[in-house]
């Protein structure tokens, strides 16, 4: 892949990624969360991860099995989120993620079971989500593929850069309050009584707290 290609290829896997971030978390919670640090709908860090298993497994490591894909996204996540968490919370003073509510945690950062989590979202990215999109993401043209990338890149510049002035400030703009509100209304009556996974799992299984 051309470099415009595999940034496309990132845009994309981190607005996969902020998709089920924020399904998985609103199922969690039973009230809507948006997950994402920047306005726009894509978390980075999904797309990082995605990018280095793409080019690991594609042009370093020609042949692998499952496990080695599994291990992989194992190490990478705790590899990935530790210090990213503890970078953005130095910088913002906030977290964007907290696992010390669950078990076999290390300061909330990482923990096992989310760890567990993306070794298998590796698996299922590798086998199956790239086997889907790397084919259409390649038979782009290469100098249109290079114009969407110059257009993706400036506005996920512009929005990395409006996101972070936000977050520094403690606020946010009217538009995003809106569109968050709007959602938490709509996941409200979808689930009135407030039903939520983590609600039962700690109910069931006296893990949480």
């Amino acid at each position: 892949m051309t470099l415009g290609k595999l940034f496309i290829y990132f845009i994309l896997t981190a607005f996969i990624g902020y998709v089920y971030e924020c399904i998985a978390m609103t199922v969690w919670s039973g009230k809507w969360d948006n997950r994402g640090f920047m306005f726009g709908p894509i978390i980075p860090i999904y797309g990082v991860g995605c990018l280095l298993g793409l080019l690991f497994f594609g042009y370093v490591i020609k042949s692998y099995t499952v496990l080695q894909v599994f291990l992989a996204g194992f190490l990478m996540s705790a590899v990935l989120e530790y210090p990213t968490s503890y970078i953005m919370e130095k910088i913002f003073h906030t977290r964007w993620w907290d696992y010390s509510v669950g078990p076999w945690n290390i300061d909330g950062r990482v923990s096992l079971l989310s760890s567990l989590g993306f070794g298998i979202g590796a698996v299922l990215i590798v086998f199956a989500l790239n086997q889907l999109l790397v084919p259409v993401v390649e038979k782009l043209d290469n100098g249109t593929a290079n114009i969407f990338a110059i257009i993706l890149a400036v506005v996920f510049i512009i929005d990395f850069i409006a996101s972070a002035y936000f977050s520094i400030k403690k606020t946010k703009p009217q538009f995003y309050i809106d569109f968050n509100n709007r959602a938490s209304e709509t996941v409200a009556a979808i689930n009135p009584k407030g039903l939520s996974l983590y609600k039962f799992l700690k109910r069931t299984t006296g893990l949480f707290k």
